[in-house]
């Protein structure tokens, strides 16, 4: 009886640390960018205080908002467009914040409307009953003898969603699946947890 409470204890201590971990992470994340963000734009929360007497919490993060938002609206313009261009091939061109750079915006691009990094959330068989998940990312045709064949190009998460391995398929072993990219994400995420019981 002893052993059987101090399993049933153990069990739902495991179960709140389930809860609370990931809670507790978010919300000190939260905390930390406001205050990051917030202590970014203090000169200007200082001139508004001072000088026009006006204290406004947390402005940091309203004028963040406000700057992605016109950022948004600038360069869906031609000549926002063309300034944005000069200053990726700027940075593209310095060494090592190239690579940072490339990398960032790679995964940044994945959930912008306007792009489509990860087409699809597919699976790839292997091994005759085996599958694995990943995202269609391209087409390609390789020559094989005298002839030509059409695979896909799958990036395959190894460690949540920033790292992983491409691998190029074969259409006829890749199966697509009626989720958009946006529920594969959040299967990746979740370890496969958030797998639907049934394709």
């Amino acid at each position: 009886m002893y052993k059987s409470l101090l399993g049933k204890i153990k069990n739902r201590f495991l179960t709140g640390l389930t809860v609370v971990i990931p809670g507790v992470i978010t919300i000190f994340v939260i905390i930390w960018l406001l205050r990051e963000v917030n202590r970014l734009f203090s000169p200007f929360s200082f001139f508004l205080k001072r000088y026009i007497h006006i204290y406004i919490p947390d402005i940091g993060l309203i004028l963040l908002f406000i700057l992605i938002l016109f950022a948004g609206f600038f360069i869906t313009n031609w000549i926002g467009l063309r300034l944005v261009n000069f200053y990726e091939n700027v940075m593209l061109k310095i060494p090592l914040v190239s690579l940072l750079y490339k990398s960032t915006k790679q995964w940044v691009d994945i959930f912008s409307p306007n792009k489509t990094s990860f087409k699809k959330f597919i699976l790839v068989r292997y091994n005759d009953n085996k599958y694995i998940y990943g995202f269609l990312t391209s087409n390609t045709r390789i020559k094989e003898g005298i002839g030509e064949n059409d695979y896909v190009v799958v990036y395959v998460p190894t460690n949540h969603l920033y790292i992983g391995v491409n691998i190029i398929a074969s259409k006829n072993d890749i199966i697509e699946t009626n989720l958009s990219v946006e529920q594969g994400i959040n299967i990746v995420l979740s370890a496969g947890i958030a797998f639907p019981d049934k394709l």
